[in-house]
């Protein structure tokens, strides 16, 4: 009978262990910009920009009012390049390498093209969620401590250091990135650039960055305390995470993702996505988002129930003999 005991085991184990193992490989954070990681340019709320191009993916909680190119440097069929919460209005333009859906009312010109998508209704973000999110990073980052060298010079210029490290943190005074006329950050190969900018009325206009040793995929300026951003006359190389912030966005280029509350102007956004690596927020950090959680947990639980099974099958066995 104990072979018997065995075979009930194994039955029940297998799917067990399968269990554990992709529990305890999954990340209980999301991927480091959550919702966000995967479009060029994340608004939750209105977006309305004419004349411009964003290469990659858009999505914006509220209202998409575009004129221009959208996803041109996607491949393929990338699914939903274009999401709009609620009202999408295309009157020129071309939305490539995938579809279009909005959650309200669509107004597309005939002349705007899916070449290789389609135009439907359909709402699949969750976008209060997101902003949960977004927000909970952007504030939770701002409290790390810095690691690096942070030198404002008397004529206007920014120099930031990175340590060495894998990871580097730089607080700037939103007041002199205003003011600035160059910005230059260094760091290790490998290392992820966080810069924390204070301030609610932020200015960036018709200055040079220079990104000396790291990637401008692993910059990202986190503007935790703006709701008010306006940017012309640059090329902002790296990533922005601003969820409260209006961005006013016009002659320039930012070269990464755009994370904001509310996007106007022909400012272009080109699609260079963040690939750096983010702490986990502590779990006590935010409310709870729709975030991939841990499956160990529901593992662990199932584990008691298959033992509970598993004991009741033996006893039934012992009974037998």
């Amino acid at each position: 009978m104990k072979s018997k005991n065995y075979y009930i085991w194994g039955v029940v184990a297998a799917p067990i262990l399968v269990t554990l193992a992709l529990g305890f490989s999954a990340k209980a954070n999301a991927v480091e910009l959550g919702a966000a990681s995967d479009y060029n340019v994340f608004v939750l709320g209105d977006i309305s920009q004419k004349y411009t191009d964003i290469e990659g993916k858009l999505a914006a909680g509220g209202n998409v009012n575009f004129v221009g190119g959208l996803g041109s440097r996607l491949s393929g069929n990338s699914g939903n390049v274009v999401v709009a919460g609620q009202n999408l209005t295309l009157s020129n333009g071309q939305v490539y390498h995938g579809n279009a859906v909005y959650g309200g009312s669509a107004n597309v010109s005939s002349n705007v093209g899916f070449p290789q998508g389609t135009l439907s209704k359909s709402n699949p973000i969750d976008f209060n969620a997101a902003g949960e999110e977004l927000r909970s990073l952007s504030q939770y980052l701002a409290t790390l401590t810095p690691t690096g060298k942070t030198t404002v010079q008397s004529w206007g210029g920014i120099n930031l250091s990175g340590s060495g490290t894998a990871f580097n943190v730089f607080n700037l005074a939103g007041s002199s990135v205003s003011k600035t006329n160059y910005f230059e950050i260094s760091g290790d190969p490998n290392s992820t650039i966080v810069v924390n900018i204070s301030g609610k009325d932020v200015s960036l206009q018709n200055f040079g960055f220079n990104i000396l040793g790291t990637d401008k995929q692993k910059v990202l300026y986190n503007f935790y305390e703006a709701t008010n951003i306006t940017a012309s006359g640059i090329s902002i190389l790296g990533s922005i995470l601003a969820p409260l912030a209006n961005f006013n966005f016009n002659n320039g280029q930012v070269n990464g993702n755009v994370v904001v509350a509310s996007l106007t102007g022909n400012g272009e956004s080109h699609n260079y996505l963040f690939n750096g690596d983010l702490p986990n927020v502590p779990t006590n950090q935010h409310t709870p988002t729709p975030v991939p959680e841990p499956a160990n947990l529901s593992g662990l639980g199932l584990i008691a129930v298959v033992f509970g099974l598993f004991r009741y099958k033996r006893n039934q066995v012992t009974c037998l003999k």
